[in-house]
């Protein structure tokens, strides 16, 4: 299903079974492809998370303004809300789901599915990606199970297959969020971005001070609270000024900048261009 965003971002749906429970659907690269290979080209944004396993092939993904480079046994994790563009076909497998997947609330989990980490791209050892690709086998085979336990083994498989892809001597370094405070932020800020630009609004609601906020973010992400936070409205930011047609005064005003001008001096102190410089910068 493709439809057009309200923020003019072209949307891009999955054919999840019908019924209640996790949404969630197992395919080809290439079946995904046959659906509509030209959206799939295009910039667009889902509303699901989407992995791919390359098992084949070499070809490259733009996720966010950055290109990926994928070839065999590489992994590629793209998060509800980013902007992302297909490369060519190769050999591999999508597993598309919805929020709601963990089987319990663990904070190892949790970071991953905010992704306060960053790139979307691993490279595991030979072993370690037999074992992430079994388990997308093992979920192919529930995805469309009709019986009764279904839904909770899907949580369980998809819960595995997501810790085994964190764990990967590739993905980066070790939280260091054992109490989830910095994924909870994250969720906060990607909920809340647009309304509130106070840290301080988010420690409240999450019942936490500013500098415990702060001190959690950092030994996660490397990046303060406020670097989250700014980081995240300066992305919507270039998404926006980069795949619609809004005057840079209806960006600032979609992301609760009061006056174009307080969006201009902020889109520059993040960036250093305007938005009308950064505008340019896409058509050379």
């Amino acid at each position: 299903m493709v439809a057009i965003g309200r923020d003019g971002v072209r949307r891009i749906g999955f054919n999840a079974p019908g019924g209640p429970g996790l949404e969630l659907e197992v395919l080809a690269r290439g079946e995904l492809c046959r659906r509509d290979e030209a959206s799939l080209g295009e910039p667009h944004r889902t509303e699901f998370h989407q992995l791919m396993l390359v098992d084949a092939g070499q070809t490259w993904h733009e996720v966010d303004f950055v290109e990926h480079r994928l070839g065999p046994a590489t992994v590629l994790w793209v998060r509800p809300g980013q902007v992302q563009r297909f490369g060519p076909p190769v050999t591999g497998e999508m597993v598309l789901f919805t929020h709601g997947v963990p089987a319990s609330s663990s904070s190892e989990l949790a970071l991953p599915l905010g992704d306060v980490r960053g790139g979307p791209v691993w490279h595991p050892e030979v072993d370690a990606y037999a074992g992430i690709r079994e388990m997308a086998r093992q979920l192919r085979l529930e995805a469309d199970c009709p019986s009764s336990s279904a839904d909770a083994t899907r949580r369980h498989l998809l819960s595995v297959l997501l810790l085994r892809i964190a764990r990967t001597t590739t993905a980066g370094p070790a939280s260091g969020d054992a109490d989830g405070i910095a994924a909870r932020f994250a969720a906060e800020v990607e909920r809340d971005f647009a309304r509130t630009h106070r840290v301080a609004d988010y420690a409240d609601r999450l019942g936490y001070s500013v500098r415990t906020l702060t001190r959690a973010s950092t030994a996660a992400t490397g990046l303060s609270a406020r670097e989250v936070l700014d980081d995240r409205i300066a992305l919507e930011a270039k998404r926006l000024l980069a795949y619609t047609d809004l005057a840079a005064s209806a960006v600032g005003r979609r992301l609760g900048f009061s006056e174009p001008t307080n969006f201009g001096k902020f889109f520059l102190r993040r960036t250093g261009l305007t938005p009308a410089a950064f505008r340019r910068t896409l058509t050379h």
